[in-house]
């Protein structure tokens, strides 16, 4: 085939795709359930705020700046203060908001690292979803919504648009595993097909457990035992003369600064 294609890579913990865009309409219509402005001001007994409101000021807290093991705990801590004692209603609000923190910092960190390469092409797994649905899920708790693409795309390409797995998967009639069957295969196809006709740089932003490398063969072993269905993006590719070439991993924030 010639000189190997190289297609740059984003490894995420929450990738970017449609089921990152239901996950989170579903914290946030959890958060609506919750008794609106039932959450007493510690210090002005009269005033009271929403779910919403305590989920925003442990999001400004957290990305103050940039997100920190400090800014973290400053978060729980809100929240734990808000819940006034109520195990229950902590758990829901310390649940979603690890959801959605993690949302926010994967698609914001994808999204830099996107732009500083500039690609002409761009792979993302999942099938195409409203942008407006998007910017509600965000601005409902407080945050300016990403953008899909960074400028320089021409093109982007949705991996699992004619792959009927993952419908069935959006629909919840089949399992995160079931969906995984066939689906590298699935996509190498897709980005084979494309590469080989269209020149410019090209990056995939995907989940880590399609795209990050173990660094041994241990490693290697013990990932192929946990997710059988995944990791072999990348020697698919290779078998095609692509060189997947990893730029970055991002991290689950409640793991980075959640300690």
């Amino acid at each position: 085939m010639g000189d190997r294609i190289v297609l740059n890579a984003i490894a995420e913990s929450c990738p970017f795709d449609a089921l990152l865009v239901r996950n989170m309409r579903t914290a946030v219509n959890t958060l609506l359930q919750l008794n609106l402005k039932r959450f007493r001001v510690p210090q002005v007994s009269l005033a009271k705020y929403s779910a919403l409101d305590i989920m925003k000021q442990a999001l400004e807290l957290l990305y103050e700046f940039s997100p920190s093991e400090k800014n973290y705990r400053e978060a729980m801590r809100t929240i734990r203060v808000y819940s006034e004692g109520d195990e229950e209603m902590f758990r829901v609000l310390q649940e979603s908001f690890r959801r959605i923190a993690n949302a926010i910092y994967n698609a914001y960190s994808g999204q830099r690292h996107a732009e500083s390469i500039a690609p002409k092409t761009l792979f993302l797994q999942g099938i195409p979803f409203l942008q407006s649905e998007l910017q509600q899920s965000f601005r409902f708790v407080g945050v300016k919504p990403p953008d899909i693409s960074p400028p320089s795309v021409k093109r982007t390409i949705f991996l699992d648009e004619h792959f009927e797995p993952y419908s069935l998967l959006l629909s919840d009639k089949i399992t995160q595993g079931e969906a995984q069957i066939g689906r590298e295969e699935h996509w190498a196809k897709i980005i084979h097909d494309t590469l080989t006709e269209n020149s410019g740089t090209a990056l995939i932003r995907s989940g880590t457990e399609h795209l990050d490398i173990p660094h041994s063969t241990v490693a290697a072993a013990l990932r192929r035992i946990r997710h059988s269905e995944t990791g072999s993006l990348s020697r698919l590719l290779q078998k095609d003369g692509i060189e997947v070439r990893l730029i970055c991993r991002i991290a689950d924030v409640n793991d980075a600064f959640g300690k």
